[in-house]
């Protein structure tokens, strides 16, 4: 079945086919499990408008979580420390460096083991020449983002140098794709497997998931929400995704979450 794309809403009202596809979502609200891929949608909004737009998305988060009893969580590619800051005060569950952290409802942090180390790859990229001239590269810790933009030269220069690191160690590294950013990291990472170990989690093993997300390297969590019989939802202007529903940017994100904190009573 065809992914439906929502038109874009005010806060105010809503066209009534989109009423009509997606009223399953808020029943039972107290069921479900939000999950937020922070790449693509929250730090891809902050890096294009301003980190102050942040502030309105963190304090919904906060409020969600509150009205879910703790049913919220983080999906980064960045690391929890640098995720933690950006989103200050909240300090949510979820999984961080591409799934290689993993915090869990509880608040324990755990981190899986990595086969070697991107210190071949960062001797590459440091020569001249092998990254090109407009892609920005941002040493992440356990990952390397190589960002290109909207642009579609740069994007696939990037792509290219991402394959020429991989090819150093096959078997240690891999390419991830993003909204306008390629990473390089370890080939253990899986933002999809740390969605299954968190659905996992007591807390949650009986709830059904709302996955949101927001760039090609998406679609496997997309897959891991229905797995668990869930509905994603794709932010963002990318037609050749694999989620249940798309939503422009994330002004629409912020209404349909005011619209699961009616669901849930908050007062």
């Amino acid at each position: 079945m065809p992914a439906m794309t929502l038109a874009r809403l005010s806060p105010a009202a809503a066209p009534p086919p989109f009423r009509t596809a997606v009223r399953s979502l808020f029943e039972n609200a107290r069921l479900k499990a939000f999950f937020f891929s922070l790449e693509g949608t929250v730090f891809d909004e902050a890096t294009r408008d301003g980190e102050a737009v942040i502030a309105e998305t963190v304090s919904l988060l906060g409020r969600l979580a509150e009205a879910s009893e703790g049913a919220v969580a983080v999906l980064g590619e960045r690391s929890f420390a640098e995720i933690d800051r950006r989103l200050a005060p909240l300090r949510l569950p979820g999984c961080a460096s591409g799934g290689l952290e993993l915090r869990g409802l509880d608040g324990a942090t755990t981190k899986s083991r990595c086969d070697g180390d991107l210190d071949a790859v960062r001797r590459l990229i440091a020569r001249p020449g092998v990254v090109a001239s407009g892609v920005n590269v941002v040493d992440e810790g356990l990952s390397i983002a190589l960002a290109h933009g909207d642009d579609a030269e740069l994007a696939a220069a990037a792509r290219a140098t991402a394959r020429d690191a991989v090819a150093l160690a096959p078997a240690v590294y891999a390419m991830r794709s993003g909204a306008g950013v390629v990473r390089i990291g370890f080939a253990g990472a899986s933002l999809g497997r740390a969605i299954h170990r968190l659905m996992n989690d007591a807390a949650l093993i009986e709830r059904i998931p709302i996955v949101f997300g927001g760039g090609r390297g998406d679609d496997e969590i997309h897959a891991a929400a229905r797995d668990f019989g869930g509905t994603s939802i794709e932010v963002g202007g990318r037609c050749d995704h694999a989620a249940d529903f798309a939503l422009p940017g994330m002004n629409d994100v912020r209404w349909l979450m005011r619209d699961f904190l009616a669901a849930l009573g908050e007062a």
